[in-house]
């Protein structure tokens, strides 16, 4: 083997990077089951408790803070929470920018598009112009009853339609990109741990994740409610001097046990303690070490408030001392430490030794880990701002041309300009605080009466904190609504349950292959169980460095890699075989079989690489978490196999060891096997013609079961405390309480149901998400030997009752049917194009493309054919999307290595008749097509009966997809190749 030290050097360098990668995840379960253990079950006490100790380092290597942001996620369907996609409702966007015209034909273009949007899916602004243009083809939307009209300063009637279409495309991007800003800011107030907020490219979308949610339906109010824009006048800091220090006396008392316990947790570690005040009592600098520890316990025993607020000071330019100034800057507060004060400002009697007229509250942004904590003043009785956001007409920021970073400017309207003029009057040397929900965005100070409404806000901002202060102003006059249009609730006892059958099924799986491989291969197939050892700790590695989230489909996509990692050895080992077999010495076989698997190991897997980038190109969520551990396990598969196995083999021939590829019971399978399959293959066409047309007519006349991400609608599992719930009689009982029968099925077992139904599926407020719980609970609870209350029945914690839901509305469903079509179309083009171009014959990329048709429609028509007949789900979601996508990958992959060696007779033997070429070609491959399809099928078989209901349906697509698959590479795609009339003298080339 060449470069042997080098590939010993790359493998043990990648094992060690692996390694540190997957200690992050180790340590922070060590950290949460401490934390777990602490809160017994209280889920703010919990998060406090990893808020106290996220700087601490944990074994003395990392802090929990770091580990955290480098673990292995797990997904929502593993450990329980909420998932939620909101969409900015552009309709409200394009009514407010049109100032709420009355233009009918305005309305009838809303009306059309909106209606397109949830048929076919597509950009809202494009389907709204082209509904205009077919209603008014003359249509100017610069016209004064449309955009331009006097309110509005961007457009005027001037502009052309392709120019005002790129206002109205920006203004969207603004409205989602505040949208995010807001969210950013509010997901912080669910209490929970590691929630995630991101951006949909393309989309107007954003996704929330929230694990271990407690109250989906607060959440989800809170995060459709409308943001608030205020401007306040503020409060002068050192007014607060002597209240605080009130406060701060008043919890030592009651932290020392006099009064109520006001913390569970440690104080603020002595390190973390940066108040001004802490100075005042430290030891000297002439001290002991020990004196000071002993003086800053004190200090913090003493001062529990101000351990946590660091008081803001300035440098007095002419004394150059720190003083306490005229600002509304209080301090500084870290964050793992705003628990602790935010419970101490809500204790009533730290409420009454604070001024009624002064309201504390966070900046938006942290820097170096720290809040800064403003006072603002509230004079009103009915405590609202002086000014509200609804009064801004415009936004944007820009350079400063007069001094650093970007500058801010905003325009409001007449009542808006009145009101400012008076506040920034009244101010003048004073600041002003910008507040959305309650978090301060910016405090500028004023310098000058402003008597237009016209203001500039400069503050040395870099180009994203304008660009988000500008997006918050505009937002106060397009008070733009956020619409959830996917949902997807899980509760943590059944992530709990995807857990332990991902795991078992995964085990299961692994012995399974292990011992057939050592088996088969005898003493070779122990260095393959090596390689797959390598395999999987490459694998979860590399997805621990990606930072990805491992859904249950990507747990699928980690088993169903078990099996296809086999594939390149066991193409290795049957090409190490025929040389053995040829008379060559052993080690010579093996460098030659080495080199002769290369050609088909890279085309299988280059195929089954591209069909994973279409998946994740495509998919999203689970479906895009089920791509990339396809992908990154078939580049970790083809290291594994290529590399590490040849490096064990060279070892063990180093010490002379004897090596065995085969057993007597395996050394003479598949051997003098002359099956005629050229010959037979009108039998295989008309078998396949007859199961094609059967699916053909079902799915025209009965259809498919679609599931929920694809035509839209609401899902609810329901658990029972009893067995065997008759589901005729409950979807009886719910079609009383809907007005029409939802779908019940049993989802797992029969005290566990999946009720299906479009119920204003269409529709996303708290009212609506209310009255469907009390139906559900009405039409469910006679079912129940003992039935829970109403609470405990939508309680996903309970385990009793609602344990998860989905609900996706009619665009999202439009958009993932749309992309569905064009993923699996877009599969079999590049498919074509590959097999074309690397056989150099269009016949083998026609044969290969028909072959995967084949497959793709009967895997769908078995899902037509059967469904309502198995004791199980045959939906089709992204999930089963997915795995047609999979089986597309591993039959090209078959057909591939079966092309690749009837290319080889053709190059061996110039002069032989194709028919009789093709059948020795397939007869020769028949042990590598064997082995590596009944491991896979074994592989998807552990899983489909032990990987839980959630991923039944997707491995059962998988297992006759692959089964289907391995039969069209021998006996359809190999046959088609000789009737489009491929001829032995046509150039092929040599891998």
């Amino acid at each position: 083997m060449q470069n042997k030290g080098f590939f010993q050097f790359i493998t043990v360098l990648l094992a060690l990077a692996c390694i540190y990668h997957l200690s992050f995840t180790f340590l922070t379960r060590k950290v949460e089951r401490e934390a777990a253990e602490f809160a017994q079950g209280d889920p703010i006490k919990e998060r406090a408790y990893l808020d106290s100790v996220a700087d601490e380092k944990i074994w003395g290597l990392f802090t929990y803070r770091y580990a955290k942001l480098r673990e292995m996620n797990l997904g929502l369907d593993l450990k329980g929470g909420m998932n939620v996609t909101l969409e900015v409702s552009l309709p409200d966007l394009l009514l407010a920018m049109a100032n709420y015209t009355e233009n009918p034909v305005f309305h009838q273009a809303l009306a059309k598009a909106t209606e397109a949007q949830k048929k076919t899916g597509g950009d809202y602004i494009s389907l709204f112009i082209q509904a205009l243009k077919e209603i008014d083809p003359n249509v100017s939307l610069a016209s004064p009853s449309l955009f331009g009209h006097k309110d509005q300063e961007r457009i005027n009637y001037k502009m052309t339609n392709e120019e005002v279409e790129a206002i109205l495309r920006q203004e969207a991007e603004t409205a989602s990109d505040r949208t995010y800003e807001v969210l950013m800011n509010r997901i912080d107030k669910f209490g929970v741990t590691q929630p995630n907020i991101q951006k949909l490219e393309g989309t107007h979308r954003i996704l929330v994740e929230l694990p271990g949610i407690k109250d989906p339906q607060r959440a989800e109010q809170l995060l459709q409610a409308t943001a608030k824009l205020e401007f306040w006048e503020t409060y002068d800091m050192r007014k607060l001097l002597a209240p605080l220090e009130k406060v701060n006396d008043y919890l030592a008392k009651v932290q020392s046990g006099n009064n109520e316990k006001i913390d569970t947790l440690a104080p603020a570690s002595p390190a973390d303690t940066t108040s001004p005040k802490f100075s005042d009592t430290g030891a000297e600098s002439g001290d002991t070490a020990k004196s000071e520890l002993a003086a800053r316990e004190d200090f913090l025993k003493n001062n529990p408030l101000f351990s946590i607020l660091n008081l803001a000071r300035f440098r007095n330019s002419e004394t150059g001392q720190e003083e306490f100034v005229e600002s509304p800057i209080v301090g500084y507060v870290h964050v793992k430490d705003t628990a602790r004060m935010n419970r101490y400002l809500r204790m009533p009697a730290v409420k009454a030794l604070l001024p009624g007229d002064a309201k504390l509250l966070y900046g938006h942004k942290a820097e170096n880990g720290y809040l800064t904590l403003y006072a603002i003043w509230v004079q009103r009785r009915d405590r609202k701002a002086p000014l509200e956001g609804d009064v801004i007409t415009d936004a944007s920021f820009r350079k400063n041309e007069q001094g650093a970073g970007f500058m801010v400017e905003m325009s409001m309207n007449g009542e808006g300009a009145e009101k400012w003029a008076k506040i920034t009057e009244a101010n003048v040397g004073k600041a002003v605080a910008i507040v959305l929900d309650d978090v301060v965005y910016s405090a500028p100070t004023v310098n000058e009466k402003i008597p237009n409404g016209r203001s500039s806000i400069t503050g040395n901002f870099d180009y994203e904190e304008a660009k988000g202060l500008a997006s918050v102003l505009k937002g106060g006059k397009l008070p733009v609504p956020a619409r959830v249009v996917e949902k997807a609730v899980v509760g943590p006892s059944l992530g709990a349950q995807s857990i332990r059958s991902g795991l078992i099924s995964m085990i299961i799986a692994l012995i399974v292959v292990l011992v057939y491989m050592a088996f088969y291969y005898n003493r070779a197939g122990f260095v393959a169980d090596i390689a797959l050892f390598s395999n999987i700790l490459f694998l979860t590695g590399a997805l621990a460095a990606l930072n990805t989230t491992l859904t249950l489909p990507g747990i699928a996509g980690i088993v169903l890699t078990f099996g296809m990692s086999v594939d390149a050895n066991v193409l290795i080992f049957e090409r190490i075989r025929e040389e053995l077999a040829g008379g060559k010495g052993l080690r010579l076989a093996l460098s030659d079989g080495y080199q002769r698997a290369y050609s088909s190991i890279v085309d299988s897997n280059v195929t089954t690489l591209l069909t994973a980038i279409v998946l994740m190109v495509f998919g999203a969520g689970p479906v895009k978490g089920f791509a990339v551990v396809l992908f990154v396990g078939i580049l970790t598969s083809l290291f594994a196999a290529i590399f590490v196995s040849r490096l064990v083999f060279e070892a063990l021939l180093d010490k002379k060891w004897a090596i065995q590829f085969s057993s007597r019971l395996t050394a003479n399978v598949f051997k003098n096997i002359h099956i005629r399959f050229v010959e037979n293959r009108k039998i295989f066409y008309v078998a396949s013609t007859v199961l094609i047309l059967a699916g053909l007519v079902s799915f025209f006349t009965k259809g498919f079961n679609l599931g929920v991400d694809l035509k839209g609608g609401r899902t609810y599992t329901i658990t029972f405390d009893q067995s065997n719930i008759p589901t005729p009689e409950l979807a009886q009982a719910l079609g009383k309480q809907f007005g029409e029968e939802p779908v019940v099925k049993y989802f797992g077992s029969t005290n566990r149901v999946k009720v299906i139904t479009d119920y204003k599926f269409d529709e996303s407020s708290a009212a609506v998400e209310e009255e469907i719980v009390n139906k559900l609970y009405e039409a469910s609870k006679s079912f129940y030997a003992q039935a829970p209350s109403l609470d405990q029945f939508r309680d996903e914690d309970s385990g009793i009752g609602i344990t998860s839901s989905e609900k996706v509305g009619p665009t999202v469903a439009g958009d993932t049917k749309t992309k569905s079509i064009y993923a699996i179309l877009f599969a079999l083009i590049i498919m074509f194009l590959y097999i074309m171009l690397r056989f150099r014959g269009w016949q083998f990329g026609v044969a290969a493309t028909a072959a995967l048709m084949h497959d793709v429609l009967i895997t769908l028509a078995f899902f037509s054919l059967l469904d309502g007949i198995l004791p199980f789900s045959l939906e089709i979601d992204q999930t089963i999307i997915a795995a047609v996508l999979t089986v597309i990958g591993y039959s090209i992959n078959d057909t591939v290595v079966v092309f690749d060696r009837i290319r080889e007779y053709f190059q061996e033997h110039k002069r032989g008749a194709v028919n009789e070429l093709i059948n020795s070609a397939l007869n020769s491959t028949l042990s590598r097509t064997f082995n590596t399809s009944f491991t896979t099928l074994v592989v998807l078989l552990v899983i489909f009966i032990f990987g839980g209901p959630a991923i039944k349906g997707m491995c059962f697509a998988l297992l006759v997809g692959i089964g289907v698959g391995t039969y069209s590479s021998v006996c359809i795609a190999s046959p088609l190749v000789l009737d489009l009339g491929v001829e032995n003298k046509q150039p092929v080339p040599q891998a």
